[in-house]
């Protein structure tokens, strides 16, 4: 599949979902380096939390159309770091600017909150590996 026609099919089948209000490819597809193998890194918000059903149908929809495996992430329940890895190298396909700016400011919340326990968490590993 040439990744430019397939991103763009991928963008269409998204805008037509009526229940999704945002999404965003990211991973190697939407950083130009994937192979023939990559799967496609999706994620998406809905008005409401996805529910199982409507996430099998998504992958399922998705790779009958682009032949890939899916990787397909609910951005109303992703948490740090994944969430920061999205919105660095992520592509938004779907979604207004007003929905894309509050999935920001949550990450910054989110990231304030999750940084100083994984700092801490590093700190005292790497304090009993020098203890050894």
């Amino acid at each position: 599949m040439n990744e430019l026609v397939g991103l763009s099919k991928v963008e269409e089948y998204l805008r037509e979902q009526p229940d999704l209000r945002l999404a965003i490819i990211y991973g190697s597809m939407a950083a130009g380096r994937a192979r023939p193998d990559s799967d496609l890194d999706v994620a998406v918000a809905g008005r409401e939390p996805l529910l199982v059903e409507r996430k099998m149908a998504l992958i399922s929809g998705l790779a009958e159309l682009t032949g890939r495996t899916i990787d397909l992430v609910d951005l109303s329940t992703v948490g740090e770091p994944l969430l920061g890895q999205i919105i660095a190298g992520g592509r938004r396909v779907l979604g207004a600017d007003r929905d894309h700016a509050e999935l920001l400011r949550r990450h910054l919340f989110d990231q304030a909150d999750f940084l100083p326990l994984r700092q801490r968490i590093l700190r005292e590993r790497r304090e009993a590996w020098l203890q050894r």
